[in-house]
């Protein structure tokens, strides 16, 4: 298991100026960031005399060393704890798919591989490709030739120090994140063949890393 996680903070759309700022500055990597909406319905928001607001996810990786003080931060520079003003979760980062993707995602600084029994329990694992604009289908291609089932496909905007550096591409170059479950025994394989046809060299300019899964249901192809 790698000495980093995978964190997604959730906030209101007004807010995203503030979080982005404080993001960047802690990161010193990629984040990557989409508008989103909660998942109210009308009727429940009407009922409440509420009106459905945008919101703003962002995404990214933070090393292990860091998590906690980053984990502060928004609770205390950001007030993300008080009601309607966010959420953020944390989850271990199971692996990234080379060196120059780990530079990209995590900034400069290296990241320790730690002891855990996370990859023993984990049957399944959650792929995440971030790609430029338009490339969704040469990684689904490249991780169906690979095993892969199928994905899911959400567009974001990407930003950060690293990108320039290492892709010499905007920091607001329009990206594509394809999310794929699959078994642990396929991830090497689906990774791989994601990184030769879609990675940091090819017009795709990707990365991709996983994430490890307790569980899956829907998909009955990983299910059997």
């Amino acid at each position: 298991m790698l000495g980093a996680k995978y964190f997604i903070v959730v906030t209101q759309r007004e807010y995203a100026e503030r979080y982005l700022g404080y993001l960047r500055e802690q990161t010193r990597a990629a984040v990557l960031y989409k508008l989103v909406n909660g998942t109210a319905t009308d009727t429940a928001l009407n009922r409440m005399g509420l009106e459905k607001t945008e919101k703003i996810m962002f995404e990214g990786l933070i090393r292990d060393e860091c998590a906690a003080e980053f984990r502060k931060g928004l609770i205390n520079r950001l007030d993300i704890s008080s009601a309607g003003n966010g959420i953020a979760i944390f989850i271990p980062v199971d692996g990234i798919g080379g060196e120059s993707a780990k530079k990209y995602l995590t900034g400069d600084a290296p990241v320790a591989k730690r002891e855990s029994n996370m990859e023993e329990r984990s049957r399944f694992v959650l792929i995440i490709a971030v790609t430029d604009k338009g490339n969704t289908d040469l990684v689904m291609n490249a991780a169906r030739s690979a095993g892969a089932s199928g994905g899911t496909v959400a567009k974001a905007k990407g930003t950060g120090a690293e990108i320039a550096k290492f892709f010499g591409i905007s920091i607001t170059e329009e990206k594509e994140m394809t999310y794929i479950v699959a078994k642990r025994e396929s991830r090497d394989d689906i990774m791989r063949a994601i990184m030769e046809k879609a990675g940091r060299d090819t017009p795709a300019h990707g990365v991709t890393f996983s994430l490890p899964v307790d569980d899956v249901a829907g998909i009955r192809s990983l299910e059997d």
